[in-house]
């Protein structure tokens, strides 16, 4: 949904300039995309609660030809999906640059090409349509890497304004702010001031600064002011954050910088090399919330979960199998976002983008989230105990509203748990989501079993699920008495 806004960019300051106590003051849309007054570990959108879920085969698709996109869209929609990420990356093949081209290999950085910059806004126009939460990022480190730079715009011996040198290479074009080299800065920030001359007139747009950032936290810092300054002159308010390479560092930068940053990317948790597998993810995804909650809560986001076709040999990323658990982890954790990785090639397959298994699995969340108020529900793996003689090798999952709603993620395999409503219930509704197959089983009354009495120490309530199948599913159980 467009916004009326009176932009005012070229001029941003670069301090930031809290507005007020409620940090919405200034937003002249409540419709946009902000934390939820109610719950601020997810996100409200047109003032109703959402959990933002998605996939989707490219991480720029914002350089796709319409029709292409718009078939994209559709697809991503017509599954449940409503969320997607962007780079304003330029190093694919088919994609275009901002810059006029003005030689056979050279550029000049005070004239845009403006298709790009037409394709852009198709894009943001595309998907706010369709209520779709765009992800932007707005500098991706791997489009200046290794021969890219050799080709680039940015590069002085590719354009007609620098001269040769003053950027040799990526390093020396993410160094500006730490230099307070200004006449450098100066066409980042043009290149920046246009950029959110367009995304500004949207509110369905979270911001991330940088792609697995290895940039300085003063670089980060900078442009977080910079973009909260420039929609704050237009009488506008955004979400900021910036996505590190790893995990624990994204909650510590934004723990440490909580007036410019909104919500954090942990992304990095969901692959096998930088985050972890089974109930080690789990386990990572409480610690990260543990240290959140003693910030305040703000919404995590996924803009990507690793994994992709089962035997593959990117031993980093991880399976696909895996990168399914690790969506479903990341939900019932109590996050606010969880998107599939693209693939990158088939020799080394990064993600599952949104193939069919992807479409099946947004769906059943689809399902999932209309008989189940997640909102007023948190992490309850503590409810849960297993009944096999070697613990760690049973998986399960809690989300509850204790004393309302329970819902336990079973991955392949059979299990057999405990879990304790904690209140005193006797009978609780049981329904089984076979996710593959999209079904929810027939509603059964299952009783709970005291163990001891109301005054013995000890005293717990149990009510034993057993998986009715080896296949993915989940149990939904409401208290009815």
């Amino acid at each position: 949904m467009k916004i009326s806004l009176k932009l005012a960019l070229l001029c941003a300051a670069t301090m930031f300039i809290r507005p007020s106590e409620n940090s919405y003051a200034l937003d002249n849309n409540s419709t946009s995309i902000k934390p939820y007054d109610k719950n601020p570990w997810y996100w409200q959108y047109h003032e109703k609660p959402v959990i933002l879920r998605g996939g989707s085969n490219d991480d720029n698709p914002y350089q796709w030809e319409k029709e292409d996109l718009i078939k994209e869209l559709d697809l991503l929609a017509s599954v449940g999906g409503n969320y997607i990420r962007n780079t304003m990356s330029d190093r694919d093949e088919g994609n275009i640059y901002a810059f006029k081209k003005v030689g056979e290999r050279t550029y000049d950085l005070y004239e845009w090409n403006e298709e790009y910059w037409n394709r852009l806004t198709v894009f943001l126009e595309e998907t706010s349509k369709r209520d779709i939460i765009v992800q932007l990022t707005l500098w991706d480190q791997f489009d200046l890497g290794g021969s890219r730079w050799d080709h680039h715009p940015w590069n002085p011996e590719r354009n007609v304004n620098m001269e040769t040198g003053i950027w040799r290479d990526r390093e020396d074009f993410y160094s500006t702010v730490d230099r307070n080299a200004q006449d450098e800065l100066a066409f980042q920030k043009k290149y920046i001031d246009q950029l959110l001359s367009i995304s500004l007139e949207y509110d369905n747009v979270l911001y991330n600064i940088n792609n697995e950032s290895s940039e300085s936290i003063a670089w980060e810092n900078f442009w977080a002011n910079y973009v909260k300054n420039s929609a704050h002159k237009a009488g506008n308010k955004v979400c900021v954050t910036n996505m590190q390479l790893s995990a624990t560092n994204a909650v510590r930068i934004v723990m440490s910088h909580g007036d410019l940053y909104d919500y954090v990317d942990i992304s990095q948790i969901n692959q096998d090399s930088k985050g972890a597998r089974g109930p080690a993810h789990w386990d990572y995804l409480m610690f990260l919330r543990q240290k959140i909650a003693s910030f305040g809560p703000i919404p995590m986001n996924n803009v990507k979960i690793y994994g992709a076709t089962d035997g593959n040999k990117n031993y980093s990323a991880g399976s696909e199998t895996e990168a399914i658990d690790r969506f479903w982890r990341d939900i019932f954790a109590g996050c606010a976002s969880a998107r599939f990785h693209r693939p990158s090639s088939p020799d080394r397959p990064w993600g599952s983008g949104l193939n069919e298994r992807v479409q099946t699995n947004l769906k059943a969340l689809g399902m999932f989230l209309k008989k189940f108020d997640i909102f007023a529900a948190t992490p309850h793996n503590d409810l849960l105990s297993p009944r096999v003689s070697v613990p760690l090798m049973m998986e399960a999952y809690t989300i509850a509203n204790i004393g309302h709603q329970y819902a336990i993620y079973f991955p392949q395999g059979r299990y057999k748990i405990d879990l304790d409503p904690w209140v005193f219930a006797e009978k609780l509704k049981l329904q089984w989501l076979d996710i593959n197959d999209l079904q929810w089983s027939e509603p059964e009354i299952v009783e709970v079993q005291w163990d001891g009495s109301k005054h013995d120490w000890g005293f717990r309530g149990l009510i034993t699920l057993e998986t009715p199948s080896n296949r993915q599913c989940l149990a939904l159980l409401e208290i009815i008495e």
